[in-house]
């Protein structure tokens, strides 16, 4: 019998080995779609990217463009398409069957969409490789609306993980039930386990800490009570000897008394008197601050107790005699460890036998109750000698400096710190910075007296300019009325945020003045009191070292209040014959308490016209001061007058004189007379000698600048230029800031700033180049710029009463009138006359004819020495008699020659 041919039909061994082959294959795609979704690189090209570059994808272009379609359709639920191709590939290989095998696909398919649907609801982004992706993809956000309209979030989310866990437990052989109670059991063995250990180290470190602490604490005590008992016997030791020695001394004086007048008699008056006197000197000592000790031996009435042994600690007071005198029993009792030394005595004293002085309700009040008046007498007056008595004046030369008693006393005022408010607000600017995508924390809280300072550490990658454009948003956060960003702050690797202080602290004047640095006289040349930093701080620049200030600040934003500060400041510090001022106050109200001052050049200048001849004049006061200090060899005026104190007045006189005749002629250059420097005694003649700072205030530049612009800035330009070694020095303030008061010219050669509130950022950046002035509080708050830096140094300026204004000037102008240099004003007043009549009208024309025909020759210096008068008026005359035919030309540096005889 033959066999029938078989054709269409598979025999086993190819079905097996088919089998075999489909599930490798699933297999290997499941491997390959992991390592391409592992792998992932957004830059990689894609079906909506294309690019060149190099491919990063482990599985190349191939496996990049898998990767971002399984990713943009499915999102990261696309992890679950591996999982369950192996699944399918496990299902192939045991042979279950097509209908099982598409079971297992139509399962885990559903699987993979309920779970995009699940992870859309939950979290919608995640960040991947760099970037954020969809948690379920295109499909999860469309299936997720679907579910959402019908069941709402919460539904939605619950019928996503139940089809999830169904389709699970139905494609796979995994049981859900096993699953969970496999997890629970591990968890409870980690909770049980885990926990314990970490209950067990938290008890032991509680309990070494509370034995450390313990052991501190105990030793601290030990040896501050072993102190305090050493000190209590040492005092002890001290009262008692020097309690002795008094006793003694006092029995023998009374014993040589008694002894020379009349014989001794054993009544009670003489124990009184003696008991008395006893109690007199031990009230001197107490009131001196000597260790008091216990009244023992006599008694009122003869009496006697026996002698106590013990020593009180505290120095007597008014109420501990009251009580002795009342029957009061005193002691005190010493404790160290378990042992306890009682030092107490009792005393009883009998006052049945003293007559009543004082009424009793009046012996009450005083605290005498029970004394005689000569015992009373004895004791106030050493009461009052223990009082410290009031400092005078120093005194320099025939000056007296202000005292430190007409500035009110600051309030001792303890300011609580809210700590939970401060921790608030950095929860609050922390949350805030997470609003904007900025991670970091408040590493630091820095309170002070008006701003409290938050240090900010944002995490590393964080650029600072997006920290820095914030600030309005944490202002608002805050319910801030400001607030300032320092990003990043100077010197630290932290951004510094300001804000206001719920309580703001005033800032008074005398805790400036009474501060050691403004006292020392090598600490500062010309110290002035700018204010408080952030921290509460007292900050004092130097003058000398600015060397010029240009102040700026909005009505009442404390700018006045602040150049009367800089002024009382130079008033406390020096005495006229060591500074001069000029005020310039066009507003004629800001300077007007100063007048009559002695330390005053001229009175309150308020025209304008003349505040532009006193700045001309400082010029000229310049270039003399510089020739003197040339004449000299001196490089600043600090020198120069070391060295008259070194060579002496008459000295310097002849080196001056012989340096100006070896270069004779030099005045014409230079511009100016030296001689006029000095002051002038009663009969015209130059007083040589030391010469004072002249510091010139100039209220409101604006002002000046509206009548006098050309002359006021060529000024304030070459005094800031060159004046500082010469000992002038400029404070400009204004009230506008704009480009066409603050003139580029002077801004260049003032960069010493001072900025207070200002109305707008334009103002802030014409006065500080940058914003923020806008942002200042008021009152007193300000930016300033000191010498040699860029930063910004946010102060808080003292607050300088009228009334205290007032005792001041008060106490200065007592010592004396102001000595007025009026030739300041008249001198620019001669150079405006023009004619040789005016000129040849010179009361002292004919007798410089007569000097130039007797020596035959004439210069402007010899008409100066032999005249005396200024260099301007010499020149005048020498040109005058030029003009008239009586002196040849000037010939150079020489004498002129004289034609007439």
């Amino acid at each position: 019998m033959t066999k029938k041919p078989t054709h269409g039909r598979v025999s086993a061994p190819q079905k097996s080995v088919s089998v075999e082959i489909g599930s490798i294959l699933v297999f290997a795609f499941a491997i390959f779609a992991l390592t391409a979704l592992a792998t992932y690189h957004p830059a990689d090209p894609s079906f909506f990217t294309a690019t060149n570059a190099k491919v990063a994808n482990a599985c190349g272009r191939v496996g990049a463009y898998l990767a971002s379609g399984f990713f943009e359709c499915f999102g990261i639920a696309a992890f679950l398409i591996p999982a369950a191709l192996f699944f399918i590939a496990a299902s192939i290989y045991r042979r279950e069957g097509g209908l099982r095998v598409l079971g297992t696909l139509s399962g885990m398919t559903v699987a993979v969409l309920s779970l995009t649907v699940f992870l859309t609801l939950q979290w919608r982004y995640v960040p991947y490789a760099g970037v954020d992706l969809l948690t379920g993809g295109a499909f999860g956000v469309w299936f997720a609306e679907i579910l959402s309209r019908q069941f709402n979030s919460a539904g939605a989310s619950m019928v996503s993980a139940a089809v999830f866990l169904v389709s699970v437990a139905l494609s796979t052989p995994i049981s859900i039930a096993a699953s969970g109670g496999k997890i629970l059991g591990v968890a409870k063995l980690f909770f049980t386990r885990v926990l314990l250990r970490i209950a067990r180290v938290i008890v032991t470190y509680a309990a070494f800490l509370l034995g450390l602490l313990a052991m501190k604490t105990a030793q601290a005590s030990a040896r501050g009570m072993e102190k305090m008992i050493e000190s209590l016997l040492d005092r002890a030791r001290a009262a008692r000897e020097a309690y002795d020695r008094k006793r003694e001394e006092m029995k023998a004086a009374r014993a040589a008394a008694a002894s020379a007048t009349r014989p001794q008699i054993g009544n009670g008056s003489e124990t009184e008197s003696e008991d008395e006197a006893e109690t007199v000197e031990l009230a001197k000592a107490g009131a001196a601050g000597l260790p008091a000790v216990e009244v023992v031996g006599n008694v009122l009435g003869g009496a006697s107790v026996p002698e106590a042994k013990n020593v009180l600690t505290d120095p007597i007071s008014i109420s501990a005699l009251k009580e002795a005198s009342s029957s009061a029993v005193v002691g005190t009792a010493l404790t160290n460890g378990g042992a306890t030394a009682t030092l107490a005595s009792s005393m009883t004293l009998d006052t049945s036998s003293r007559p009543a002085i004082l009424p009793h309700e009046m012996q009450k009040q005083t605290g005498f109750e029970g004394l005689s008046p000569g015992v009373i007498a004895e004791i106030q007056a050493a009461e009052a000698a223990r009082k410290p008595k009031k400092k005078a004046p120093t005194r320099r030369g025939s000056w007296k400096l202000p005292q430190i008693d007409y500035l009110v006393k600051p309030p001792k005022i303890e300011t609580q710190v809210d700590k939970d408010r401060l921790y608030r607000n950095s929860e609050i600017l922390t949350q805030k910075f997470l609003d904007f995508e900025i991670e970091g924390e408040v590493t630091a809280v820095r309170p002070g007296p008006v701003i409290t300072l938050y240090e900010f550490k944002p995490a590393p990658g964080v650029k600072v300019s997006r920290i820095a454009s914030l600030a309005d948003d944490i202002s608002m956060a805050l319910s801030a009325q400001s607030v300032r960003i320092i990003a990043p702050l100077p010197g630290k690797n932290v951004v510094g945020i300001e804000i206001p202080s719920d309580v703001r602290e005033n800032v008074f004047m005398r805790e400036f003045f009474a501060h050691a640095d403004f006292q020392s006289q090598t600490k500062h040349a010309i110290p002035v009191a700018m204010g408080k930093d952030i921290a509460g701080n007292i900050y004092l620049a130097d003058l000398a070292k600015m060397p010029h200030l240009l102040c700026a600040g909005q009505t009442g934003s404390g700018k006045s209040v602040f150049m009367n500060g800089l002024i009382c400041s130079l008033l406390y510090r020096f005495t006229p014959d060591e500074l001069r001022m000029i005020l310039v106050d066009p507003k004629m109200i800001e300077f007007s308490s100063y007048q009559d001052v002695p330390h005053l050049l001229l009175p309150v200048v308020d025209d304008c016209s003349h505040a532009a001849s006193a700045l001309k004049w400082a010029v000229r006061e310049m270039e003399r001061r510089y020739r003197i200090l040339a004449m000299m060899n001196a490089r600043n005026l600090a020198s120069y007058n070391q060295k008259v104190d070194e060579i002496g007045v008459e000295l310097l006189q002849e080196t001056l004189e012989r340096a100006e005749s070896e270069v004779e002629g030099m005045e014409r250059m230079s511009g100016g007379d030296w001689v006029e420097s000095f002051d002038k005694d009663e009969d015209g003649d130059p007083r040589y000698g030391k010469l004072p700072y002249v510091v010139i205030f100039i209220d409101e530049l604006a002002e000046l600048m509206m009548t006098a612009k050309k002359e006021v800035e060529l000024s304030i330009a070459r005094i800031a230029q060159k004046a500082r070694a010469a000992g002038i020095h400029l404070v400009v303030a204004t009230q506008r800031p704009s480009t066409d008061v603050v003139t580029g010219l002077i801004k260049a050669n003032l960069p010493s700033r001072v900025s207070f509130a200002l109305a707008s950022g334009f103002d802030s950046k014409t006065i500080l180049d940058r914003f923020g002035a806008e942002k200042l509080l008021g009152r007193g708050d300000m930016f300033f710029i000191p010498p040699g830096q860029s930063n910004l140094l946010r102060l808080h300026g003292a607050y300088l009463a009228d009334d205290e204004i007032n005792k001041i000037t008060s106490f200065l102008k007592a010592q004396g009138k102001p000595t007025y240099r009026n030739e300041i004003l008249q001198d620019e007043d001669a150079e405006g006359e023009d004619g040789e009549g005016g000129e040849s009208a010179d009361p002292v024309f004919d007798q410089a004819v007569e000097l130039a025909k007797k020596h035959g020759q004439v210069s402007a210096s010899f008409l100066q020495r032999h005249l005396r008068v200024g260099y301007n008026r010499a020149a005048r005359l020498v040109e005058t008699m030029e003009a008239k035919g009586i002196v040849g030309p000037a010939d150079g540096a020489r004498p002129r020659e004289v034609l007439v005889r």
